[in-house]
Order: structure tokens, then sequence, then C-alpha cells
């Protein structure tokens, strides 16, 4: 079974896109939530559920199985999903 991807991104966020497009030209299934086109309580639980991975809520944070990593980390996504 592949490793569960997901990311919080923001619509306008340049190292969210990159993370995005990082991880579809690799192949890599992933769900994310662009966070700033949510309103009112479904932003708030979505800011609480990042605010458990990444305290400083900064974007993007990517959940790949066990490993959050905070920002657009080549290296580190290519280690977490063994590429």
């Amino acid at each position: 079974m592949a490793t569960k991807v997901k990311i919080f991104t923001l619509s306008t966020c340049s190292h969210c896109r990159a993370t995005k497009k990082f991880l579809h030209d690799n192949g890599v299934a992933f769900d994310y939530v662009d966070v700033d086109l949510l309103q009112g309580d479904e932003r708030q639980i979505i800011l609480k559920e990042v605010e458990q991975y990444n305290p400083q809520r900064s974007f993007p944070t990517i959940i790949i199985g066990d490993n959050i990593i905070i920002g657009f980390k080549e290296n580190d996504i290519k280690e977490a999903l063994g590429l």
C-alpha cells in the first residue's frame, strides 16, 4: 500500500504550488486542502488540525505517513516517500 500523503496549502503560496507540482510530477497520489479558500467553522477545524502537526501554522505542512515536513523541502519529501 502506498504511503498516505496529505498537504495543507494556501492557494496563493508558491512553495505550496511547488510541492503539489513535485508530487504530481513524481506520480505521488496526495490529498490537499487550500486552507485560505475555506470559510468559517470549516477553516477553524482545519487550522486546528494543521496546528497539531505544525504549531506555527506555516505552509505547506506536509504529512507523509508518520513524517511531518514543514515547507517545500524536496530532499526530505523524497526521503519520506522513498524516491
